[in-house]
């Protein structure tokens, strides 16, 4: 068990050009937490360079999606009992010296914080049309449907509680999850929060956003697994 640690969860594919920047980075900031790494079935040298960094590396025989990804890192956190979890990505887009503004904010009070790209602008950032038209939509379905309004729900730069880690563990879906989490956290009352964060555009390497296919996709998808979530939420608290 590892008492009040917090542990820094990073899901990763392909990320041989990030990875070693972005733990660099999280030892330089002395951040006072452990570090695993995830790897979902990498085919470039990912897995490597983790072997000579100070991470605990835990890899995927194939490729899951990223959602299972984060739900293996979620799960080691529970089973080795920590009870704040840190959730950013591996590569770079998620600046580690913003970390301590998502845990103060832990200790506010809130469950969970999620670092967000739009509150306030650091000019370092621009998202695309369709994935800020998709974040305000899916920001608007999870106030309506879960209650809680925050502005940018697909951010993956997030911290929270052991409580939050427990469920999510259990519940996180598979395959784009975004809207649906904050929705299933905000139909379970937990405290959610959302704090201005800055992010950087992606130096290496292609995001998984980045195909037209898959970013006209990911709307449709969205919004029938968000539906699939309340009516299963819906069905368990009676």
């Amino acid at each position: 068990m590892q008492g009040d640690r917090a542990i820094i969860v990073i899901p990763v594919f392909n990320e041989e050009l990030n990875i070693r920047r972005v733990v660099e980075e999280i030892q330089a900031g002395r951040i006072d937490a452990d570090i695993v790494v995830v790897n979902d079935g990498s085919t470039d040298a990912t897995c490597e360079i983790l072997k000579s960094l100070p991470v605990i590396a835990v890899s995927h025989p194939i490729n899951l999606g990223y959602g299972a990804t984060v739900q293996t890192g979620l799960r080691f956190a529970v089973r080795q009992g920590y009870s704040r979890v840190i959730l950013m990505d591996g590569d770079g887009q998620h600046v580690p010296s913003e970390i301590p503004k998502l845990l103060e904010k832990l200790d506010e009070g809130a469950d969970i914080v999620i670092g967000s790209r739009l509150l306030g602008s650091d000019g370092g950032y621009r998202i695309p049309l369709l994935r800020r038209i998709g974040i305000t939509f899916f920001s608007s379905l999870a106030g309506m449907l879960g209650g809680t309004r925050i502005m940018d729900v697909t951010s993956g730069f997030q911290a929270m509680r052991r409580p939050v880690a427990e469920f999510l563990a259990e519940e996180y879906p598979v395959d784009f999850p975004d809207a649906e989490v904050i929705i299933s956290l905000g139909l379970k009352k937990f405290r959610i929060a959302e704090v201005a964060t800055c992010f950087r555009m992606r130096e290496h390497g292609t995001s998984m956003y980045s195909s037209p296919a898959r970013a006209l996709y990911y709307p449709f998808k969205s919004l029938l697994a968000s539906f699939v979530v309340l009516l299963r939420l819906v069905r368990l608290k009676r």
